[in-house]
Parts: C-alpha cells; sequence; structure tokens
C-alpha cells in the first residue's frame, strides 16, 4: 500500500513551498552532526529533505546513500542531486523494513518520518543497527502526538470516512510516548538512547495552500477514500480551524538518537 502511495506522491511530495519535511529533516542532521568523509545512509529520503544537508555535510570526501521504497521518488530525488553535483550520493529503490545493504557499511544511518509506517519497527532498528560500523550512529524523526488543531483537521477527515476504514495517518501506538520509542531502540541494540524535541511553526498562507501541501502527504489517502462531494465542507471546516490558529500550526517531533 505505502509503496504505490508514495510513488503516486512523488512528484508534489515536498514540493508545495510550506516549511515541513524539509525543516524536520534538517534538524535531524543538525542534531545528528555528521562529520566530513563519514559515510551515511538515508533510510526512505523522499525527495531528499535529509540527504542533501547530509550530502553538504560529510562533503565529496564523504557518502550519502538512499534507499526509498517508490521508484518515482528515487528517480526525482537521483536527478535533484546529479543537478546539485553530488557525485557522492548514490540513490536506489530499497525497502526500509529491511535494507538489501552490506553490514558494518555506514558510520551514520538516518531516517526522517519513516519509521511509524513500517510493519515490525523494531526489527527494522535491528536490521539498521546491523548495516552501522561498531560505534555508529542512529538518528530518526518521528511525530510526537498530534497538538490539538491537527487532531481536530484528522477529525474532520474521519467524520466522512466509513468506521473500518484504512488510514495512512494514524501512527502506531508505541509512537505514542518518548518512553516507548527508546524502548525499541533498546531492544534493537542500541546504546547511549536518547530523545530531542522540537516543535517548528507550519504557516500556511490560505486554506488552498494547506490543501494543495495535504495532498503531497500522506494525508492525500484521506482525501482519496472520501466522495469529491464531501471535499468542500472539508475545506470549509479546515478553514476556520486554521483561521483560529492564525494561519500556522506547529508539528511536535521526536528525534530519537542512539549507537551501535
Amino acid at each position: 500500500m505505502f509503496a504505490a502511495m508514495f510513488d503516486q506522491l512523488a512528484k508534489t511530495y515536498d514540493q508545495s513551498g510550506v516549511p515541513f519535511f524539509t525543516t524536520i529533516a534538517e534538524g535531524l542532521v543538525g542534531r545528528l552532526q555528521p562529520a566530513t568523509g563519514e559515510r551515511v545512509l538515508d533510510v526512505g529520503f523522499g525527495r531528499g529533505a535529509a540527504t542533501f544537508p547530509l550530502a553538504e555535510a560529510v562533503g565529496p570526501t564523504g557518502r550519502v546513500d538512499g534507499i526509498d521504497i517508490a521508484p518515482t521518488m528515487v528517480e526525482l530525488a537521483t536527478a535533484s542531486a546529479r543537478d546539485r553535483g553530488l557525485d557522492h550520493v548514490s540513490l536506489a529503490v530499497g525497502d526500509a523494513a529491511d535494507p538489501a545493504l552490506p553490514p558494518a557499511s555506514y558510520d551514520v544511518v538516518a531516517s526522517s518520518l519513516v519509521l511509524f509506517f513500517l510493519p515490525d519497527p523494531q526489527a527494522a532498528l535491528t536490521r539498521w543497527r546491523a548495516l552501522l560500523v561498531p560505534g555508529g550512529r542512529l538518528g530518526f524523526a518521528t511525530f510526537q502526538p498530534w497538538p490539538a488543531t491537527w487532531q481536530a483537521i484528522e477529525d474532520v477527515f474521519r467524520e466522512h470516512l466509513a468506521p473500518d476504514a484504512a488510514t495512512t495517518t494514524r501512527m502506531p501506538e508505541v509512537f505514542a510516548a518518548d518512553e516507548s520509542v527508546e524502548e525499541l531502540v533498546v531492544a534493537a541494540g542500541f546504546g547511549e538512547v536518547r530523545t530531542e524535541a522540537a516543535t517548528y511553526p507550519v504557516p500556511f498562507d490560505d486554506v488552498e495552500q494547506w490543501r494543495v501541501w495535504s495532498l503531497g502527504t500522506a494525508m492525500r489517502g484521506l482525501w482519496m477514500s472520501i466522495p469529491a462531494e464531501s471535499h468542500p465542507q472539508i475545506m470549509t471546516r479546515v478553514e476556520r480551524l486554521l483561521d483560529d490558529a492564525g494561519g500556522t500550526l506547529d508539528v511536535a517531533i521526536r528525534y530519537t538518537f542512539g549507537r551501535a
């Protein structure tokens, strides 16, 4: 399901001009502090939100490999890397849940807003650890529980969904608290596990910009699950919520780190 969804999203993903995926990924890279010459793996790179700052940090003497499940994401991000002259970046189709890569190949494994999509996050983390050299660093970003306005917007959609409809925007319960996420990382064999939190403002010019942005995220699945005749009602109600929030929604992010 996710491979097809993100392949469909690829052309508009993170292209709306709204500071969201790139801001969150840059926060992850800044906290990981990759060094010149290091070898880094970006798991689930999308359009390169983390890939390109990672490549800048390690420089041409380092290397950034990336895997993503969506072939169109790979195609478009590869073209962007080429346009930027990043010869030390290599991107390929791959499964974040079980990367087919040599063990002990990387100094750093980074992943932004991916882990909660995977069927068995602990198993994936265990496989990511095997890709790191001894002492190698892991860092990944996940969402904190949705703030009230984000939750209210999602509730607007859910009023129009069948009770048993599949969703692409709800995270497994384990991601509800820092402690349970850290337990996943410890159980996967990492040490020095810690969490940092950040809150970022996400400004929207108007409800139409919000709509365009949402269609370039996993929320597209909600739009596609609701009859088109209900869309104007959703827009009206979301516009009120945005107006009440002053046009800016704060997103709460969890950064989790560990060492192999």
